[in-house]
């Protein structure tokens, strides 16, 4: 009995197949190789780009000079405590004659015209309170009698 199924040859064919293939996962690029196609880069003007950056590097580079040059910008100028407390001390001996010796000054007072703070010293013996007055931005100060 022959099998009516059976090709030329005698070989059975192949049943195709009930099943479909997956579809391609929603969350990546699907199986088959295919990308969307790519779009043309906008090349940015060469004109354009240093009209941009130029202002701005510009701009940059002055803020950092001013910062770095120029005091109270990004630096701010501060006694030197030990500087300052000699002072005082020469100011107490010598212009007001006392017999001072000790004086603790605050540290890290800045140099702002019209500020004043106050440093302690010994006179004699005894505590005392001196008033500091900033003259001028370079640093020049007046030293008020002891209180």
């Amino acid at each position: 009995m022959t099998n009516p199924y059976a090709g030329a040859d005698g070989d059975f064919p192949t049943p195709a197949p009930r099943w479909a293939p997956a579809p391609p996962a929603q969350w990546g690029p699907d199986s088959t190789g295919s990308r969307p196609p790519v779009g043309r880069r906008r090349r940015v003007s060469q004109k354009l780009l240093i009209a941009v950056v130029g202002p701005v590097v510009a701009v940059v580079a002055l803020v950092a000079v001013l910062g770095l040059v120029w005091p109270g910008f990004f630096v701010t100028k501060v006694f030197d405590t030990a500087a300052l407390q000699q002072g005082v001390l020469s100011v107490l001996r010598d212009d007001y004659q006392l017999d001072a010796d000790l004086v603790a000054c605050p540290p890290g007072r800045s140099v702002e015209v019209g500020s004043r703070f106050s440093c302690s010293a010994q006179v004699a013996g005894v505590p005392k309170t001196v008033a500091v007055t900033v003259l001028s931005s370079d640093g020049r100060f007046e030293v008020g009698r002891p209180q």
